[in-house]
């Protein structure tokens, strides 16, 4: 009974902000910071951001909204669903029965948080521990992946763009190390340059080309006009001989 009476002078503070953190330490957060309705719910490492903080509205003996401090928008199950392995996501506030969940204490200090329409509850997809892991909805089943610990937020949380520019810095370099093999695609390009030699030797021949034919057609005139002068010739012989019968017959 002390247990729950210590979480509930926890929780039920709703002018106060807090993290939801798993056995490992990563925090519930809004894949993202995303501010759409649907937008996917998972576990990140603390950067004391406000899309990792949530506040926790009463509407009933133990029951709550749980809102993120970011986006404004409350936890919430995908399609109303309440079968094992249903995702958990954000949606604006409804009021269904779809965004209400119970905290359940337990004797070690976390917390169980439990669907309050199917009472299953907040589950790590897979029992993962990385970055990234998505959650759901999962049987109770007394694991360490539908364990919270709920803790309230003291520090100022950093401004959207720096926390932003923090977690980018954070996540895995393997991006970086495909860049440079991007950056040699384009020497592979270069290589068909060489096919320019051969169209300097078509240009080459086409000139060469171009250059014999005035020959040939300046040597072509010259056969032409020692013809012309033997065609004249042939009509004088005729004149002089069609004279001479003329004569003879007189």
């Amino acid at each position: 009974m002390a247990v729950s009476k210590k979480v509930e002078q926890t929780v039920i503070k709703e002018d106060k902000f807090y993290t939801i953190s798993a056995a490992n330490g990563k925090v519930v957060e809004v894949a993202d910071y995303n501010t759409d309705n649907g937008a996917r719910i998972q576990l990140w490492d603390n950067a004391n951001a406000e899309w990792q903080q949530w506040s926790f509205e009463r509407v009933g003996e133990g029951v709550y909204r749980i809102k993120n401090r970011f986006t404004q928008k409350v936890l919430d199950l995908y399609q109303g669903g309440v079968g094992d392995g249903t995702a958990v996501h954000q949606w604006e506030n409804a009021f269904a029965s779809s965004q209400l969940w119970v905290v359940d204490p337990g004797n070690d200090g976390r917390v169980k948080i439990k669907s309050s329409v199917s009472g299953k509850c907040l589950d790590v997809v897979g029992m993962s521990t990385e970055n990234g892991a998505g959650l759901q909805i999962w049987a109770d089943v007394n694991g360490d992946n539908q364990r919270w610990v709920i803790t309230e937020v003291t520090r100022k949380p950093k401004a959207a763009k720096a926390a932003a520019k923090a977690k980018v810095e954070t996540e895995p370099k393997a991006a970086e190390e495909v860049k440079p093999a991007a950056k040699k695609a384009p020497a592979a390009k270069k290589a068909p340059a060489k096919k320019a030699e051969p169209k300097t030797e078509a240009k080459t021949e086409v000139k060469a080309a171009a250059e014999t034919k005035p020959v040939a057609e300046k040597k072509a005139p010259a056969a032409k006009a020692a013809e012309k002068p033997a065609a004249k010739k042939a009509p004088a012989a005729k004149k002089t001989a069609a004279k001479k019968t003329t004569k003879a017959a007189k």
